[in-house]
């Protein structure tokens, strides 16, 4: 992404001669105003220039990807943010370096919480509803892995007894992990049930 500082006699002006020298559409940038500047007394004594930064947008990824780590800079964390992936309304980052125990988090709450984050700050730039995945040392592709494996596990056992079982407390991005593993069991479907800290992810014969 580009980026450029102006000054001019008024905001307007400053941001119409960075939009010439970036050679972009003002819908296609984002302006911070440093200052509003202040007019001369008679147009001569004084006065203040108006000073803006104009930031070119990128992608909905490299926009995620740059305030993912902005975010990471100023907790002072030892770590690089890179995209990792990304389709219509998905993007998904990888962390890599050090201080992988304070980014995951207990159970990855530090993630999750980045997560949403950063997701409502390319909302606000974008004006895009776009989900962030964000994964740590592939602590996340760990964690996706074993819900799988619990699930395949308690799939079998409802199978095998044609009774339905209610799993422990789940955050929704693991019931969601749950239920895309087992939609196309053909035996076995999957549901929530109940509300708040009582919602519980129900595996049931078909």
């Amino acid at each position: 992404m580009k980026s450029i500082i102006m000054k001019g006699k008024s905001v307007d002006e400053a941001v119409e001669a960075a939009l010439a020298v970036l050679g972009v559409d003002k819908n296609k940038v984002n302006v911070n105003v440093i200052t509003e500047g202040k007019p001369a007394v008679m147009g001569i004594i004084g006065g203040e220039e108006a000073e803006v930064e104009v930031v070119e947008q990128g992608s909905a990824a490299e926009e995620a990807n740059q305030s993912l780590q902005n975010i990471l800079d100023k907790m002072g964390l030892l770590a690089i943010a890179e995209v990792a992936g990304e389709v219509e309304g998905e993007v998904k980052l990888a962390v890599k370096g050090e201080d992988m125990g304070r980014i995951i988090g207990k159970d990855g709450a530090m993630l999750k919480s980045l997560e949403i984050v950063v997701g409502a700050i390319i909302r606000r730039s974008t004006g895009v509803m776009t989900r962030v995945h964000i994964d740590a040392g592939g602590y996340m592709d760990k964690r996706e892995k074993a819900l799988q494996r619990l699930a395949a596990e308690v799939a079998e056992e409802v199978e095998r007894t044609g009774v339905e079982k209610a799993m422990p407390y789940m955050e929704p991005a693991d019931r969601r992990i749950i239920h895309l593993f087992l939609q196309d069991n053909p035996k076995i479907k999957s549901y929530s049930a109940g509300e708040g800290k009582e919602r519980r992810l129900v595996i049931a014969p078909k």
